[in-house]
């Protein structure tokens, strides 16, 4: 069979390829095929008329990747000439032939048919295990490899459109590929099917490993020569509307042209709705689970807008005042805000704090708890399944990735709950419980150290390859003042600002590790002493005994 069923669940996902559904014009296409009469084409009607319009939809053209050689020239024995109707490449490879035929009465094709396109198939030129029949009313897929006696598929072409998916799941230029992967591993089973000998098979094994090395190289070439499509997400992201801006893509790591984009939405919303609308939602009075994604993106909108000089009337949201609501206002604010860790607004610290506890909790839970490993595979094994293979989503897959990029997503789920839990109304906020809350997160990654005495060894042995310094943040590092600092230090007006007005916070940014900070001030180092007392003030509302006890457990007691 063609698609293999010897292959486990797992095997079979990374092997297979869904594809997306067809666009309504090759719909409309199909159904015209199917109503075609047929009954007076020659051979050359059949190829024009059917099966030339099948192939382009099934993905194949003249000079592209997946392409097709017409009337295809080889010779046998005695300088015989023959010509194939249709020879189909992969990367100049080929990998399968149709053979048309005129119109011929039957349900299905006979011997002399099906032998004249073995005979083409098994040319040295062309070396196809999938051959394909079509005659105008019906087509049929052998797979000469497996059975040269009944079709894999058979399909009337008055049924085209209903039955299509047959042939792609077979033909298209991805599947076809899949197909001859899994043709070696079928082939390696038989191989070895009677094999006695383990060090013949260890010597095998070392020979698939030395082609599998020297093809390294080939690979990467490959890589290059390719044209992923990079900008998918940043199209997408561009039709976004206001409010998933605000809603979703605010809050996740995003690229400084995506931060561009999700401004430009914005920005055009309020042209198109006005300012109450927009800030109302942008920079509501009550709260919510802002993170310094948010802000940063938040920080960086306003400088823009202070740079078109956008007036702005008042609005009653957060950080707006009657006497004074222009970008230039709101931006001073903001950056105050940042940079001091919200000092002055607790319940907004409370929900950073939150979040960042969240962020190494869920953290720990993937290193401690297999099934979460698990549900992050089953991920990518469904990428493998679905996503083109020239998306850049289908590069990057791995259950890794999957994992890293849930530490984005959940702790903010949770800091949704979390914040509507200790939301009192809509301007309320109660404080005591919700730091008792937050205390109690710590006391977890107490817990899950003391269990786990070695999960400091079993996070580096796992090796995610995660960027984002999920261990320090938030206890020994202020990543809203670093972020804060990356912003305004693109805007000459803003970094002066900063120089002017908050140079001890700046300094002190820099001397915990902001490397943001060291572009406005320079490098600084303070004693630890000093350091610390920012970080129990900070991070911890004074608790020096919580930052002590975390920061030693996470590795960073000495910093």
């Amino acid at each position: 069979m063609l698609i293999d069923r010897e292959f486990n669940v797992k095997e079979a996902l990374l092997l297979h390829k869904e594809l997306p559904e067809l666009e309504s014009r090759q719909l409309e296409e199909l159904v015209r095929i199917e109503s075609l009469d047929v009954e007076n084409y020659t051979e050359a009607d059949v190829r024009a008329e059917v099966i030339d319009p099948i192939v382009r939809i099934l993905g194949y053209q003249k000079g592209q990747f997946s392409s097709v050689d017409r009337e295809k020239h080889i010779r046998f024995l005695g300088k015989t000439h023959k010509y194939i109707d249709y020879s189909f490449t992969l990367w100049q490879e080929n990998f399968w032939i149709i053979e048309a035929k005129r119109p011929m009465n039957g349900d299905h094709f006979g011997y002399s048919e099906l032998s004249q396109a073995t005979e083409y198939a098994i040319h040295p030129a062309i070396n196809a295990s999938i051959i394909v029949l079509c005659d105008g009313i019906k087509m049929e897929i052998f797979d000469r490899e497996e059975d040269l006696e009944s079709p894999i598929v058979t399909i009337k072409i008055e049924n085209l459109s209903r039955d299509f998916h047959l042939l792609r799941k077979i033909l298209s230029p991805v599947n076809i590929w899949f197909f001859y992967k899994r043709r070696v591993l079928r082939s390696i089973d038989k191989a070895f099917e009677v094999e006695f000998n383990q060090s013949r098979a260890n010597e095998f094994l070392e020979i698939i490993e030395r082609r599998f090395a020297e093809k390294t190289n080939q690979i990467r070439q490959n890589f290059q020569k390719m044209q992923f499509d990079h900008d998918a997400y940043d199209r997408e992201l561009a039709k976004a509307s206001f409010d998933e801006v605000i809603d979703v893509h605010y809050f996740m790591p995003q690229s400084r042209n995506s931060v561009k984009i999700m401004n430009s939405v914005i920005a055009r919303s309020l042209e198109q709705v006005g300012a109450y609308k927009v800030f109302s939602r942008l920079m509501p009075d009550y709260y919510r689970e802002f993170n310094p994604n948010y802000y940063m993106y938040l920080l960086e909108f306003l400088i823009e807008l202070d740079q078109k000089q956008v007036a702005l009337p008042y609005v009653p949201c957060w950080l707006f005042e009657r006497e004074n609501c222009t970008p230039e206002s709101l931006i001073k604010k903001l950056i105050k805000q940042m940079l001091t860790y919200f000092e002055e607004d607790e319940p907004r610290k409370i929900i950073l704090l939150a979040s960042s506890a969240y962020r190494r909790v869920y953290k720990m839970m993937s290193v401690i708890q297999p099934h979460i490993r698990g549900t992050a595979e089953a991920k990518h094994l469904w990428t493998r399944l679905h996503d083109s293979e020239f998306s850049w989503g289908q590069i990057l897959s791995s259950s890794e990735g999957n994992i890293v990029r849930n530490f984005d997503v959940l702790p903010l789920h949770a800091t949704t709950r979390f914040v509507k839990h200790f939301s009192k109304g809509r301007n309320s906020f109660k404080s005591a419980l919700a730091k008792h809350q937050l205390n109690e997160l710590w006391s977890f990654e107490h817990a899950i150290f003391n269990k786990y005495p070695n999960y400091l060894e079993l996070l580096k042995e796992l090796d995610y390859g995660e960027l984002h310094p999920t261990e320090v943040i938030d206890i020994i590092y202020d990543d809203l003042a670093h972020g804060c600092l990356c912003i305004v230090k693109k805007y000459p007006k803003w970094k002066k600002y900063v120089r002017e007005h908050h140079y001890d916070l700046v300094v002190d940014s820099s001397a915990l590790g902001s490397w943001s900070a060291e572009k406005i001030v320079g490098h600084v180092t303070k004693e630890k002493a000093y350091l610390d007392s920012i970080r129990i003030q900070r991070f911890f509302f004074g608790d020096a005994t919580n930052y002590k006890e975390l920061s030693k457990q996470y590795g960073w007691g000495d910093r």
